[in-house]
């Protein structure tokens, strides 16, 4: 199942319908859908505020593989690799208060597998959720 929409914060809520629909068609299991809605939302959004700097789109696409759903992101935003990015763990008090710089943290820790290639131009980014279909 895929989606091509405009690169828009805006966009965000149905990008949550389209990942609970996709999962619901695909056959995963409903405890996980809060897990694939953080993973999509935390990606998409650092793709909106940091990759693009002006207009663009994404595509995002969800597919089984096996009992595993696969989850593919790709724009044509900055290059970024959050498979080996940095982690800002919220759990370390060290890195202060401030707001925000959790996601890749996040979508590391609810998915089991991310990884990143680049584009010309721009990034695919696949997540992967092992033994959610029922």
């Amino acid at each position: 199942m895929r989606l091509e929409l405009e690169a828009d914060l805006a966009q965000l809520n149905r990008i949550r319908e389209f990942v609970t629909e996709s999962a619901t068609s695909l056959g995963i299991a409903p405890s996980s859908f809060d897990d694939l809605r953080l993973a999509v939302d935390e990606a998409v959004t650092n793709i909106l505020t940091h990759g693009y700097r002006g207009p663009g789109d994404i595509e995002i696409e969800l597919d089984t593989a096996g009992a595993d759903l696969v989850i593919r992101l790709r724009d044509r935003a900055m290059p970024f690799d959050p498979a080996h990015s940095p982690l800002n763990d919220p759990h370390n008090s060290e890195q202060g208060d401030a707001p925000g710089g959790f996601g890749v943290y996040l979508i590391r820790t609810v998915m089991d597998e991310v990884s990143h290639r680049p584009l010309d131009p721009g990034n695919e980014l696949t997540m992967i959720k092992r033994g959610v279909v029922e």
